[in-house]
């Protein structure tokens, strides 16, 4: 089974459309999302509107579409969540479709299969971030375990088990390029997939908005190690 992985889309359809055309050409069988389709950026509905097109796709919730969802009748605490993570829940809350609330609502706690388990953060918690010194003891039967939330690839195998963190498509953190990862379980095989885009569009969006700056900033990083 070919797996296309990917994570932490974070309304970045520009990235997605890029990352999304790259993973055809692998033909894959299924399509795993990790998350947090909410958070940071502006193109919710857009991206729900490419996510949904797709064939055999699984999609577990995030903790940034987790908050939202928590909170989509308290638009003064999504508001107040920009001064964190910028504008991106107050017009989302201002501006989501049908189609998109129903994807946010229609995502997985997890995904568990014969062939892997998904996560957003880890199996003990949405929240818990798994880097490459994180103890990973954790009960999987499956041969992959799959994770985002840390916007970092990575891979480690231990506990009979192989990890596998795609990156991020809508905002690496460790890189300028979006990332995913492409797994061929039957011959256990797994590629990360590094890939620019026309960032341009979003930081004029940005600008626009006299959105946080971070936002721009964090996409202009160059590579580094984690």
């Amino acid at each position: 089974m070919i797996l296309a992985v990917f994570s932490d889309v974070h309304g970045n359809v520009h990235s997605l459309e890029r990352a999304l055309k790259l993973m055809e050409a692998y033909r894959p069988d299924m399509y795993v999302f990790l998350g947090d389709m909410a958070g940071y950026y502006y193109f919710q509905n857009e991206c729900a509107t490419l996510l949904n097109g797709l064939d055999g796709l699984v999609s577990v919730k995030g903790n940034h579409d987790d908050n939202f969802l928590k909170n989509i009748d308290k638009p003064d605490v999504l508001k107040a969540y920009g001064a964190r993570y910028g504008m991106s829940y107050s017009l989302l809350f201002d501006n989501i479709s049908g189609e998109c609330l129903d994807f946010l609502k229609n995502m997985r706690e997890s995904v568990i299969t014969d062939d892997f388990e998904a996560f957003h953060g880890s199996p003990r918690g949405i929240d818990e971030y798994v880097y490459k010194e994180t103890d990973i003891d954790f009960h999987v039967s499956a041969p992959y375990l799959f994770t985002g939330h840390t916007h970092h690839p990575l891979v480690r195998t231990s506990y009979g088990f192989t990890l596998i963190n795609p990156g991020s498509v809508g905002q690496p953190r460790d890189h300028n390029k979006g990332s995913f990862a492409v797994v061929d379980t039957a011959a256990k095989k797994h590629e990360h997939v590094r890939y620019e885009y026309d960032r341009a569009p979003l930081f004029a969006m940005i600008e626009k908005l006299n959105d946080h700056k971070y936002l721009a900033e964090v996409l202009m990083r160059e590579e580094k190690n984690v």
